[in-house]
């Protein structure tokens, strides 16, 4: 009962490490006699961001792209020397922190074998579109796209002629932390992160320089955040002339799959708009 009672009270501290506005973050943590398990810290906020526009013309150009909600991120890096240029973009976003966190504690009869759960609901979705013309005396351009452990990205160095287009459509449902500990020899026999996501990944280029594609999809059932196995990973690298097609999905519906789930991965999301496959939630930035 100490071990349960001492549980309870860490836990209501370093929930609300966050709560002001529409940003919210959280951190697990549960320890006896040097003994530590978390969540890690878990953050996002109320935003919806639609960003558009394109550019054309003769000369130098570089831009840096970064976002991360809730471990749904992308990064984008552009260098260009002098050349000519014609690009355009759409980033859009949305994430809801509107649902409370929800921890369980359970003991089991008989023993000191406790299942300690953490779930969270907290949605994002990113649309992330880019289309670009480039000839000149060189280009570097990269991209990232991660989604809780799952990533995937391409890159293109002292490429002096790049033609690209590019589609990235990420999800985040839910996220799920179970932990099964024995509160007498501290043994661990559960310790599961499963979180419901997606990645979406079109790739259309035509270079002449280097590139390099890569992904990472992490196993469907990983131990934690900080060790879990690799269920799928590649990497491809070019120097010439080259035309790069790639298409790649991973998903995962961690814990509690429904009907809902199964219909939201059988949708196709380059036919669907980001505000229609959001989970219906209904928050706005504040």
């Amino acid at each position: 009962m100490e071990f349960q009672v001492r549980l309870f009270l860490l836990l209501a501290v370093l929930l609300i490490l966050c709560e002001s506005g529409s940003c919210k973050y959280y951190q697990v943590t549960v320890g006896e006699k040097g003994w530590t398990w978390t969540t890690g810290i878990r953050e996002s906020t109320n935003i919806s961001l639609d960003i558009s526009g394109s550019a054309i013309g003769e000369g130098t150009f570089s831009r840096y792209t970064e976002a991360d909600y809730n471990d749904v991120r992308m990064r984008e890096r552009i260098a260009a020397a002098n050349g000519t240029l014609d690009t355009a973009e759409r980033i859009r976003l949305k994430s809801d922190v509107t649902n409370p966190v929800e921890i369980t504690t359970y003991k089991f009869p008989g023993g000191q074998d406790y299942l300690i759960t953490v779930n969270e609901t907290w949605p994002v979705g990113m649309l992330a579109q880019r289309r670009l013309d480039y000839m000149g005396k060189g280009i570097f351009d990269s991209d990232y796209f991660g989604n809780n452990l799952d990533y995937v990205g391409a890159s293109y160095s002292f490429a002096k002629d790049l033609r690209m287009d590019r589609s990235a459509l990420l999800y985040l449902n839910k996220a799920w932390f179970e932990l099964g500990v024995n509160n007498t020899t501290l043994v661990i026999f559960t310790n599961r992160f499963l979180p419901t996501k997606s990645i979406d990944y079109h790739l259309d280029s035509l270079f002449q320089g280097t590139a390099t594609f890569r992904y990472r999809q992490a196993e469907g059932h990983p131990m934690t955040k900080e060790r879990h196995t690799t269920a799928s990973e590649g990497l491809e690298t070019y120097a010439g002339r080259f035309q790069l097609n790639r298409h790649i999905f991973m998903a995962s519906l961690g814990r509690n799959s429904t009907t809902y789930d199964d219909d939201w991965q059988a949708c196709c999301p380059t036919e669907t708009s980001l505000e229609e496959r959001t989970f219906s939630v209904s928050a706005h930035a504040s």
